[in-house]
């Protein structure tokens, strides 16, 4: 049943036709529910707040049967954030001691009774514009009881129950609301097309999903497989968590992953968290209510990007750039300067001018370019000339359903197990369990060797081992410098094995737990000359996740 219905997605319709994109609203993920810092609430206008993220505990809200209050804090916050002017969604999640012990609703009457509260909170609260169903049902962190215990398919058709209760009672009391479902942490493909094909679909208005485990570049990519299934691609998607732990990290994540969403089409965006909930990730405001760093780097693109048209103006494979609307571009990538025209303002990710002296493009850490008036690329950047040539992470594929793989990727990625090459296909993502919870490659869905952008697992052991291979087969002559590092985490028993080989023959073999780095400079090539970077298991494949990079440049 789960292979025909993989099988059944792969085949339906590719991504929806190109169209014009609009920057997405911003907003944040506040803690109002759970009585954490209320009176933040009264300075998020000043600053330009205008869309919260919260949720609604059930328990509170509803102990006697039938009966509900919204009195207390923690229950009424709504109506100030209404009288404050700003828009807020509420997430519905959880379960009531009065239902199923408190587990999550499984049993007929829980869910009817969830549906119900979900018609009373939108009933009750007429500002509030969306209601979200779950939060991060495809793990287990947020699911009690029986539901926790399903395989990912079987929990998500019992996740399309609770999710139509809710749409049709919040519905019949106000059509206008809109109800957010899917309720996913990563772009779990897979997860998702079960939930759609098990009664989820025509039952939300969006799909909500934390893309945590998903790179800024591999958004657009990852969202392209999800919309293999068409009534994914009827949905627009509202990202309703992104964050991060890391200060230093905060600012380039956030802006690289808003530029990719606003290039998928995403509706909405919300940072996770307004203020610090404890958890480590970075707030968009201090206790003392000031901005952080993290905070000014909101700020600027909620003033100057969001409702902006918006264009992908990446020049090459290595380079990321969105054009918001005529005045700003924002730029990351390979490491090459830019000299940017006299009357071009360098900004940084929190909107700063750039320090004086050479400008470097980074890989984490994009640059904003404006211009009042109007900036364009080509004339107004100055890019040095790309020195890239091929790179695994920047040209990552995922092949079509007939397993052809799309133009633009230099390698041929496969596996190999006794000198037979195993072709890889796109699988969804948590279509199984212990799969990845996003789109990756493999021989099948259950094969335990797996593909992904920045990340692979090579299988089986020493005496028969199963390789992720990267093939490269050069297009001109001349020399290429081939880089590329290989980190296996602390789960790996013993380590792995790296062999790169020039027509079959062996130029450097390395084998170990450690971080395996690869650098052979000037390597001579000819057209036709195949390079081939293969990763094998070391005694045994336990563990043996790989954190990896290939890149070919020129001297």
């Amino acid at each position: 049943m789960i292979r025909a219905l993989i099988v059944t997605a792969l085949m339906a319709a590719g991504p929806a036709a190109a169209q014009d994109r609009t920057a997405p609203r911003l907003g944040a993920a506040s803690n109002f529910n759970q009585g954490v810092k209320p009176g933040a609430l009264a300075a998020l206008p000043g600053y330009g707040i205008g869309d919260l993220r919260d949720g609604m505990i059930w328990n509170r809200a509803e102990t006697m049967r039938g009966v509900y209050r919204f009195d207390e804090p923690r229950l009424a916050y709504p109506r100030a954030v209404a009288k404050a002017g700003m828009q807020l969604s509420i997430t519905l999640n959880w379960g009531n001691d009065l239902y199923d012990a408190g587990d999550t609703p499984h049993s007929a009457e829980a869910i009817a009774a969830f549906g119900a509260f979900a018609g009373v909170v939108a009933k009750t609260f007429p500002a509030v514009d969306a209601i979200e169903i779950g939060n991060e049902f495809n793990g287990t962190n947020f699911v009690k009881g029986p539901l926790k215990l399903m395989r990912p398919e079987g929990r998500a058709v019992a996740y399309a129950k609770i999710l139509s209760a809710s749409y049709v009672a919040a519905k019949a009391v106000r059509p206008d609301i809109r109800v957010l479902g899917g309720a996913t942490h990563s772009i779990a493909a897979g997860y998702i097309w079960q939930v759609l094909d098990g009664g989820g679909a025509g039952r939300m208005d969006a799909l909500a999903i934390h893309p945590y485990t998903t790179p800024a570049e591999q958004f657009v990519r990852q969202v392209a497989v999800l919309h293999r299934n068409p009534a994914a691609a009827a949905l627009p998607i509202e990202i309703t968590e992104f964050g991060e732990p890391d200060p230093a990290k905060a600012n380039g994540y956030f802006l690289r992953n808003y530029c990719q969403f606003a290039l998928a089409g995403v509706s909405r965006a919300i940072w996770y968290p307004l203020t610090a909930r404890g958890d480590g990730f970075v707030p968009l405001f201090a206790d003392s209510g000031a901005a952080t760093s993290m905070g000014r780097t909101y700020l600027y693109a909620d003033r100057n990007f969001v409702g902006q048209s918006v264009a992908d103006v990446a020049p090459d494979p290595f380079t990321y750039g969105c054009a918001f609307g005529a005045d700003h571009i924002v730029l990351w990538g390979a490491p090459r300067t830019v000299a940017p025209a006299p009357d071009v303002n360098v900004l940084t990710a929190e909107g700063l001018p750039v320090a004086p002296g050479p400008i470097l493009l980074s890989r984490t850490d994009p640059l904003i370019f404006h211009r009042p008036g109007g900036i364009d690329f080509a004339r107004d950047l100055g890019l040095a000339p790309q020195k890239v040539v091929a790179d695994s992470f920047d040209q990552f594929t995922y092949p079509a359903a007939d397993g052809t793989t799309p133009p633009g990727d230099p390698f041929v990625r496969l596996g190999r197990a006794r000198g037979r090459d195993i072709a890889l296909q796109t699988m969804p993502g948590q279509q199984a369990p212990g799969t990845p919870w996003t789109p990756y490659l493999s021989p099948d869905g259950t094969a335990k060797l797996r593909l992904m952008a920045d990340k692979m697992l090579p299988a089986g052991n020493a005496a028969r081992p199963v390789e992720v291979v990267h093939r490269y087969t050069a297009t001109v002559t001349g020399p290429l410098t081939l880089t590329a590092t290989f980190a296996t985490g602390a789960r790996s028993e013993d380590g792995i094995t790296v062999r790169v080989t020039r027509n079959g023959t062996e130029l450097v073999s390395k084998a170990g737990k450690a971080l395996i780095p690869i650098d052979l400079p000037a390597v001579p090539l000819t057209a036709g000359d195949v390079l081939e970077v293969a990763v094998g298991p070391g005694a045994n494949s336990m563990g043996d996740m790989v954190d990896y990079r290939i890149t070919l440049t020129t001297p």
